[in-house]
């Protein structure tokens, strides 16, 4: 089946004939994407797809890294361009335009290309790529937006909606009890790299 039928042969070609580029999506895509104002500069880059546009990047997972315990965050970047050491605002899943919750400014140590199994550092990333982040894992839980400091009335990109939901529940808790602090460490990084885990702590 494999000779005759490749599936990642299949996939790419299926991708390359029917699904269409970035520049030509991201014109009607950018309106139930972006939950701000479609006059602004963000949906404008975002429509665009221009690389010099304000910086747009949608964080889709979390993936562990090489080093232990820590994530890069991988997403797509929709404008702009990302650099390491550029310093970003970070909204959370549960920012709210406006408000000051789940929002930061912080700087990306490193801009990686994931490519199968590797990955590999890049100096910059132009939109319309996929891209992982490292350095700002502490301040997303699952998703999130990736925006230029500039604009600091950006929105964020909306949150993808997923058409199954969790259905097996398991209690959990630690034969030691000393060991709560590492076993509580491991759900968050579970429920970090797996979108469709949720935790609750009682």
């Amino acid at each position: 089946m494999s000779r005759w039928l490749p599936a990642a042969d299949c996939l790419l070609e299926m991708m390359v004939l029917h699904l269409p580029s970035p520049k030509t999506a991201q014109k009607y895509r950018t309106s139930y994407l972006y939950e701000g104002s479609m006059d602004d500069a963000c949906a404008i880059g975002m429509r665009n797809c221009d690389p010099k546009g304000p910086l747009m990047i949608y964080i889709s997972k979390m993936v562990p890294a090489a080093d232990k315990g820590r994530f890069y965050a991988f997403g797509r970047v929709f404008s702009g361009t990302v650099a390491s050491g550029q310093k970003v605002r970070i909204m959370g899943a549960n920012y709210k335009p406006g408000k000051k919750d789940d929002v930061f400014e912080k700087s990306i140590t490193r801009t990686v290309l994931m490519m199968g199994r590797t990955a590999e550092s890049i100096s910059d990333v132009p939109c319309g790529n996929t891209v992982a982040l490292a350095g700002i894992d502490q301040y997303l839980i699952k998703t999130g937006t990736i925006a230029s400091i500039d604009h600091p009335e950006s929105h964020p990109i909306r949150s993808m909606k997923y058409s199954v939901s969790p259905v097996v529940r398991v209690a959990v808790k630690p034969k030691n009890a000393a060991d709560l602090p590492k076993l509580v460490d491991g759900i968050k990084k579970l429920a970090k790299s797996d979108p469709l885990v949720v935790c609750s702590f009682e």
